[in-house]
């Protein structure tokens, strides 16, 4: 059972683990953990405040950040504008751990024929669409009215049966089904961006199913932090979006030497 990272008992575990002198990575979730979940993708935007103490950790002793996200590496650069950020896009197929070109080449044009299929099959539901990616799709139902979301569930199973033969899988996120190659995930990234960077200590916050898998590669003395509600193997908790924010501020202080003044 996680327990709030902002406790006291947490928070001083917390405080002692970042003072050090080891080098610390921070990986970070996109939706739902820097950016609160929007109604359509393209509306999802990090405040200003937030790309603030991004650059402040960056910029801290020690210390680097990565973002591993199910979004293309596009958006990840118009949403978080930021010099020295390690961006992994499509849970790893994009980025510091992208496969080799003919690799891609061949996800693509796989990409290309499940999502014209899926994008066929959801038409039949108002409010369902596809978001084509490059090397991953989704199927998105936020705006899908409750009396619709069991026929497009069913559509999605028989999705993600054909997408499995194809060698590619579902993932679920936030009212949104990713179908991702089979063997990349947000733990196989984070295990790369790891091996990449070779960090002490590692800490890792994400905000739904699609970050379990990031939160198993994390070790005892690292820090698996889950944003907001949901089961989780994380052994930490945050509320959402502002607390990320808070905690990371207190990073930066306590990467630098000073006290942060409040864990709230």
């Amino acid at each position: 059972m996680s327990r709030s990272l902002t406790t006291r008992g947490p928070w001083s575990q917390f405080r002692q683990a970042l003072r050090g002198e080891e080098a610390v990575l921070i990986g970070l979730d996109l939706d739902g953990t820097l950016a609160r979940i929007a109604d359509h993708p393209e509306r999802a935007r990090v405040l200003p405040r937030v790309l603030r103490v991004l650059e402040k950790c960056i910029r801290a002793r020690g210390t680097h950040v990565a973002i591993v996200s199910a979004r293309p590496l596009v958006a990840m650069r118009r949403l978080l504008p930021i010099a020295g950020l390690h961006r992994v896009g499509q849970y790893g197929l994009e980025g510091i751990l992208a496969p080799a070109t003919a690799r891609r080449a061949a996800l693509r044009r796989t990409t290309t024929k499940l999502a014209r299929q899926a994008t066929l099959e959801v038409a039949r539901i108002p409010g369902a669409w596809v978001e084509r990616k490059g090397l991953t799709f989704a199927v998105h139902d936020r705006a899908v009215a409750p009396a619709n979301r069991p026929a497009l569930a069913r559509i999605v199973r028989r999705l993600a049966a054909e997408a499995r033969r194809r060698g590619f899988r579902p993932v679920a996120g936030h009212r949104v089904t990713d179908f991702v190659p089979a063997g990349f995930d947000k733990g196989t990234a984070l295990r790369g961006v790891i091996r990449e960077l070779e960090p002490d200590r590692t800490l890792y916050f994400g905000d739904s199913a699609a970050d379990e898998p990031a939160f198993g590669v994390l070790g005892s003395s690292d820090f698996a932090i889950r944003v907001g509600p949901g089961a989780t193997r994380a052994p930490f908790r945050i509320g959402g979006p502002d607390d990320v924010a808070r905690v990371l501020r207190a990073v930066v202080e306590l990467r630098n030497g000073a006290a942060p003044a409040s864990r709230r």
